[in-house]
């Protein structure tokens, strides 16, 4: 996994359950988006096949995180005190 990825990933693993949705969605739509902008240069087979392939990462990666995705962490909760640990309590 390049350190990129990893990089991604944790980003995405810091992502609130309840903003998993528009994340996804916003995911989506920009890699549509990015492909629309590119359809003069695939044709629509290969276009397809990426999103896929796309889609199919983000079923895997799902998998992989069940335990994370489905641990009722309350993501707001340890934001809350990661900001107090770095930069004190806010009154």
């Amino acid at each position: 996994m390049t350190a990129l990825r990893e990089e991604a990933l944790q980003i995405v693993n810091g992502i609130p359950d309840h903003m998993l949705i528009a994340f996804l969605a916003y995911l989506k739509n920009f890699n549509f988006k990015q492909s629309a902008d590119l359809e003069n240069h695939i044709n629509d087979e290969e276009f397809y096949s990426k999103r896929k392939e796309a889609i199919e990462e983000i079923k895997e990666w799902q998998v992989r995180n069940k335990a994370i995705l489905e641990s009722g962490i309350d993501w707001d909760k340890e934001l809350e005190l990661a900001m107090e640990e770095k930069y004190g309590r806010i009154v």
